[in-house]
């Protein structure tokens, strides 16, 4: 527990109702400190910046940097903090929409953009309580943390190359699961007509033929160690029993997984013989 707190450590959280043209600063902080506004408004003053932020926004106070928060006259804002550090703190930030920026807009989609508020204020409600455990507040800040999430990098790619590439990457992750052509899309975020078209474009083929062509690709892998049995290859690369593994593999392969893996063996042997020849004449 206490190496987890050299990864990520929170030393405190708070939530609070500013007066009319509350202010901070400016001043440092020994730690990162994570502000998210729950209503009102106000600004924020860093590295000779200034942003006028909402709710739902949010704004990092870096270790040792200078900065100045103030409330609005009019609207002072509520927000919820936390702050924290610790070796993962860095690499975790960069993983968010925080990773070049100190400030976090609302989605200009979703003005209420409830789900960042909310995740902090759950962890500010952990912390407060009397008996606090720290797995369940590292939880609870990388939920808040996974709210804000990175603006995607220019990739070059056109967006169904995208959706493709991600779709693929999903299969290589999963292809071992009883995954669905609908979990596939659900998770590039597309339906699945749409998804069809792409592979066609893509690959020539159908994503339930790309899965199947992928699957009976790793299950020969498995076959060529030796060491699977032919159900355990079967369940290792998604099939739901040996039987329906059979089929699939004898239609892309021509041969049975048995056949093919006999014949495998075959080809070691004769590999190592050859080897084993050379060495001898040597």
């Amino acid at each position: 527990m206490e190496k987890m707190k050299e990864e990520l450590n929170i030393y405190y959280c708070g939530r609070e109702q500013c007066a009319p043209d509350h202010f901070w600063g400016p001043a440092i902080r020994p730690h990162y400190l994570l502000h998210v506004i729950l209503k009102g408004t106000g600004k924020f003053s860093c590295r000779r910046q200034t942003w006028q932020l909402g709710a739902g926004d949010a704004f990092l106070i870096h270790p040792q940097e200078s900065h100045y928060y103030q409330a609005d006259h009019e609207e002072p804002w509520e927000y919820v903090w936390v702050g924290f550090d610790g070796r993962a703190a860095e690499s975790l930030l960069e993983q968010t929409a925080l990773k070049d920026a100190l400030v976090y807009r609302r989605s200009p989609s979703d003005p209420e953009n409830p789900d960042c508020r909310q995740a902090l204020l759950d962890l500010n409600e952990a912390f407060q309580g009397t008996d606090r455990n720290v797995l369940e507040l590292t939880a609870r800040l990388l939920l808040v943390f996974s709210r804000m999430p990175a603006v995607p990098a220019p990739s070059g790619f056109s967006r169904e190359e995208q959706y493709y590439r991600t779709a693929v990457e999903y299969i290589r992750n999963n292809y071992s699961y009883d995954v669905k052509i609908q979990d596939i899309a659900g998770f590039v975020g597309i339906d699945r007509t749409y998804l069809y078209k792409i592979f066609m474009q893509a690959a020539g083929v159908s994503p339930k033929q790309y899965l199947l062509t992928y699957r009976v690709r790793c299950a020969s892998t498995l076959l060529q160690t030796q060491r699977y049995t032919i159900t355990e290859t079967a369940y290792s690369c998604g099939f739901r029993d040996a039987a329906a593994f059979c089929t699939t593999f004898r239609q892309h392969m021509g041969m049975t997984p048995m056949q093919y893996k006999k014949r495998t063996a075959r080809w070691l042997q004769e590999e190592e013989s050859s080897r084993a020849n050379s060495r001898s004449s040597q």
